[in-house]
This record gives C-alpha cells, structure tokens and sequence, in this order.
C-alpha cells in the first residue's frame, strides 16, 4: 500500500518468533491488525517482528513508547515455554513487576480441565501479569492483557490468528472505540475494490488527484484479486465531505471495474447477483483444476446458485463428460477460444444451469509455445444461453496464473450477470 500520510492516530506492532523469521510461520497477524486499525482510523507506522530475545524486545517497546502512538500492539511471547518473554519484556521495559493472579491460574486450570487435559507446571507463569494491566479474556490457554503507559495503550496478545483475532474484536476494539475523539483523531476509510486494471494504469487513470492531499489521502494495494483504492480522511458530519465526493469521483472514472464498496470478494458480489437475477452457475475447469468452483463455493449459502463443476484436465473428459466436439480439439487445440466455449456449453448441457464459467490455459512453468506461451487463459462463459469468451495473458509463476484466472473469470461473469434484469 502506497500510503504516506501520516497525520492522525498512529499505531505501532511488535511480533516476536523466531520461527516468523525463520519463515516457518506465515505473519497473518499483521495484515489483519494492520487493516482493523485502518478501519478505525488508526494507521499503523511502524511492524517489527523480532526474535525470542528478551533484551531486543525490551529496545523495541522503548523504542517505540519513545514515538508515543496511541496503541502499540505485542503480538505473541504469552506461551508457557522459556521462549515466550513478552511478559518479562513488558516488565523491563515499562518497570512494571509480574504479578501472580491465582484468579488467570484458575482459568487457565479449569480451560485444560474442559479439553480433557492435564496443565503442566510451565503453564504458571502464564498467570503472571504486569503490575496495573487488565487481563484479557481467554480464547485459548493464554491470557493477554491491557495497560495504559503514558499516552499509549499497550496491548499483549496471543501469536495463535484465531486467538489473538478473537481477543481484538472481543476486547480491544471496544476500548478503542470508546477512547475519546481527541485520543485518536477519528478517521473515515473507504474501499474501493477494483479488477482488469493494474496498479500503475490505475494510477495514471486517477493522476487528476492530489494522492498526498491533507484532507483526503489515496493509498492502493494490489492483490491477486485486483487492486484496492484506500481512501483516508478525516470523519465528517453529514456522509463525509470531501472524502465522499473523491470516491464518487474515482468511482465514475473507473466504472465497471469497481465491484466492491464494503470489501466485499469477488465470490460474494456474484453470489448476490445470481441471486438477484435467480440464476444458476456450474463450472468446466481445466488450467485452474477446481479454484473457480472453490472460491464460490467458500461462500455460504452458495447451494443456492451453485449446481456443480467438472474438472476437465484430460481432453477424454472434454469429450466424454462435457460433449466438446473432437474436431475442435483436433483442430484448434486444448488452448484455444473454441474450446473455452465449448467446455462452457458443456457444462451447461450437463447440469442444467442458467450460467456457467470454464477456463482453459498453459499455467506453466512448462507447455508454452510461441502461439500459446506460458500465462495464456481463455475463459468461457454462458449467461442465459448467450456464449462469451475471453483470451487473457497473465505474468507470474503457475500458481499466481491459476488464482488469476480463477479471479478473471468470476469477474467475467460479474460483468456479463451487471447487464441481466433482476428475476
């Protein structure tokens, strides 16, 4: 994200592990902090991660008190193990001695008991907290907790996502939130979710702003499934202000390429329009192997619209399963606009469905040829009996060419579901 306004309320986050340095460990803890204190118009200025080593975790929450952010995160370091030091680092570096609550130990107790399990001695020490914070309900066996040092709230969590991701919800949000406006200069953020455009022609397609404007700060983020528009500013009474008309205006320009306001994926907005035009949809992959169908069926409640899919990776099952004519495999090839077409009809035929997607290509690293190189996807699609195929080129590795195609063609199939009647 390309974002360097830094007026307003600032955060800080320090993990600790080893084994997230070491690579071991995904950090999935930091994008999911770093978007929900955006969402509270809280920006995140500084993410450390630093080992298990008490005195480099004592510098790095000096270091950061120093800044004076409004809340500084501690994520991980709360097991029972020798390796776990968030406590003792806290108690260093703010002078706060740890303090046994028989209460936490009694939790915690009970919290093995209900697992059928039998606490072990180590798990003691997680009972000790720093003198003057309040601890934070369990979610597993680890207790985190909260103090308020100076202008700063600091916040321990679990490493675990699911806990620490239960406790901010649960606990620390609701103490943000009812922090008073001048504590932490309410922000409003908008999303505007984009795909078929890369970040530098988005760029250049909303070169007529300021991206840096005090009032209202533009920021993108580009993932697989398209690119982000982040806007920031601050809170206005009476549906923002100037933060307000800049997303109308980016909107306007960017048009059908915008699919989400509210961060919505590309799965649950066409889940909605099969809804709403009371459709159904099956699915004909070949390069993609079945990610098209599981990205619309990770939403709940697609039984409603979702009848099936095949996964045609053998052109015997093209033919056998999905009746593709073998003269269009003869003579056009397995990669080719006819065959996307054909897959799509197929499965249509097959299931009886009012819409279905497929998707044909050489995802790599090897198969490609001067006409067909690596990255080249056709994506069929049927909307109410009406053929439509797209011939896309996608960069990256073979995994990176098969989520693309898997985002491309549920976007195709927004697109063309857009131009249908409610039902």
């Amino acid at each position: 994200m390309s974002e360097t306004n830094r007026q307003g309320a600032a955060a800080e986050i320090i993990f600790s592990g080893d084994e997230l340095l070491r690579g071991d460990t995904l950090n999935t803890n930091q994008a999911y902090l770093g978007q929900r204190l955006l969402d509270l118009g809280i920006f995140a200025t500084h993410a450390l991660c630093v080992a298990d080593d008490l005195q480099a975790m004592v510098r790095a929450i000096r270091a950061s008190l120093e800044r004076h952010p409004v809340i500084l995160v501690l994520s991980g370091g709360l097991g029972p193990t020798d390796d776990d030091l968030t406590r003792e680092a806290v108690e260093e570096a703010l002078g706060r001695p740890l303090e046994h609550r028989e209460d936490l130990f009694e939790l915690i107790r009970a919290r093995f008991v209900s697992r059928g399990m039998v606490m072990g001695d180590s798990n003691r020490k997680q009972a000790s907290i720093p003198q003057g914070a309040t601890a934070i309900p369990l979610t597993g066996t680890a207790p985190g907790f909260h103090l308020q040092q100076g202008d700063t709230l600091v916040v321990a969590l679990p490493g675990v996502p699911w806990e620490l991701q239960q406790m901010w919800e649960d606990t620390v949000e609701p103490l943000l939130r009812a922090r008073p406006e001048g504590a932490r200069a309410a922000q409003t953020v908008r999303r505007i979710r984009t795909f078929g455009i890369g970040e530098s022609t988005l760029a250049e397609t909303l070169s007529e702003f300021d991206w840096h404007a005090p009032a209202v700060t533009i920021g993108t983020r580009a993932h697989l499934d398209g690119v982000t528009v982040i806007l920031r500013g601050p809170s206005a009474a009476g549906g923002g202000g100037g933060l307000e008309a800049v997303e109308t205006r980016i909107r306007a320009i960017l048009g059908e390429r915008v699919y989400s306001l509210n961060d919505e994926s590309l799965a649950e907005v066409v889940g909605k329009l099969l809804r709403r035009i009371g459709c159904t949809v099956a699915v004909a992959e070949s390069c993609t192997g079945g990610l098209v169908g599981k990205r619309i069926t990770d939403m709940p409640g697609s039984s409603e619209y979702f009848l099936g899919g095949v996964t045609a990776y053998d052109n015997r099952i093209k033919t056998e399963v999905l009746g593709v004519p073998a003269d269009v495999l003869a003579v056009r090839g397995a990669v080719s606009m006819e065959l996307a077409a054909a897959m799509a009809e197929g499965v249509c035929r097959l299931t009886g469905a009012d819409c279905a997607l497929s998707t044909t290509g050489v995802a790599g690293p090897g198969g490609g040829s001067d006409d067909k190189p690596v990255g080249l996807v056709y994506i069929g699609s049927v909307v109410k009996s009406v053929t439509s195929v797209e011939r896309l080129h996608f960069p990256g590795q073979r995994e990176h060419i098969r989520e693309r195609a898997a985002f491309a063609a549920l976007d195709l199939l927004r697109r063309r579901l857009l131009q249908q009647p409610p039902a």
